[in-house]
């Protein structure tokens, strides 16, 4: 079950919503992981294509009559999510529910819900942590800090067992990764690379099931884990005056050891080590 108590806001009727939508995208994780009926795929994304309209609307009516300061910036994630279900339903409906594309599609959704949910949504309760500030930091170290600053929300990690480290090899050592592109001032790209352990810990973590294989799922989560750290970082860094926006994430299948990085730093956590690497034009 992907539903946790500890994704409760304390707004009965919001959590009520967000617990049906956990539950939902989970029987779809069950189904993909078991008999892959295109009847049930359809079925489940109808609901919640419509779940979400009644869920966005009454959750961005509550957070207006709290007069909440971040409440358009809210609506256009909304938005931005609403277009991307969209866009996954006509590639499905194309292709006849392919299993690598309703794959892809549980895997985005999943890791947007729940991060969403644990950090986003808990802004308008006014409950939210205070992240320290990423003031006068390099650009690898907003990178390096938002990606843990996710990892915290999304599977509890506490910083402080997370250890980083420069390090000088290539990137070799992992098994996946997602590339990141940066346009504006600063110009290249940022890749996330995971391990096999990581990769199936964080989405066991997320989704309550261990995957068999490194799959579209489980890259469609982390794709999704890496652009919204690439999000964060790029906002921190617009604060100190560097304007930068991202690509769409890409799962890159070629071998990285022709591109030396120019900077790379290793995390490790109690889920397994992932690293990430800045290439600048």
């Amino acid at each position: 079950m992907m539903w946790k108590e500890i994704y409760r806001l304390g707004v009965e009727h919001i959590d009520a919503q967000h617990k049906k939508l956990f539950e939902t995208a989970g029987e779809l994780i069950q189904e993909i992981e078991g008999a892959q009926r295109p009847e049930v795929y359809k079925r489940t994304i109808k609901f919640l294509q419509e779940y979400v309209v009644v869920h966005f609307r009454d959750e961005e009516a509550y957070f207006k009559s709290l007069h909440f300061a971040n409440g358009a910036e809210h609506i256009k994630q909304h938005q931005e999510i609403t277009q991307a279900v969209q866009k996954y339903v006509m590639e499905l409906e194309s292709s006849a529910y392919a299993s690598h594309v309703i794959k892809k599609m549980a895997g985005m959704l999943s890791a947007w819900l729940i991060y969403h949910v644990v950090k986003e949504d808990l802004q308008y309760t006014g409950k939210a942590k205070q992240e320290p500030s990423q003031n006068e930091c390099s650009y690898m170290e907003h990178f390096t800090n938002s990606t843990i600053q996710v990892l915290e929300a999304m599977v509890g990690l506490n910083p402080a067992d997370v250890d980083k480290a420069k390090i000088y090899d290539n990137l070799s050592k992992d098994d996946v990764f997602i590339e990141i592109g940066l346009v504006g001032d600063l110009k290249g790209r940022v890749v996330f690379g995971f391990t096999k352990e990581f990769s199936s810990r964080l989405v066991e973590s997320m989704m309550s099931f261990a995957p068999d294989e490194i799959d579209e799922l489980v890259c469609s989560a982390l794709s999704e884990v890496s652009n919204i750290a690439s999000g964060k970082g790029t906002i921190a860094m617009s604060e100190e005056g560097i304007a930068c926006d991202i690509c769409p994430p890409k799962v890159l299948q070629n071998s990285l050891e022709a591109f030396p990085p120019h900077e790379e730093v290793r995390i490790d956590t109690k889920i397994g080590k992932m690293t990430i690497a800045v290439y600048l034009d």
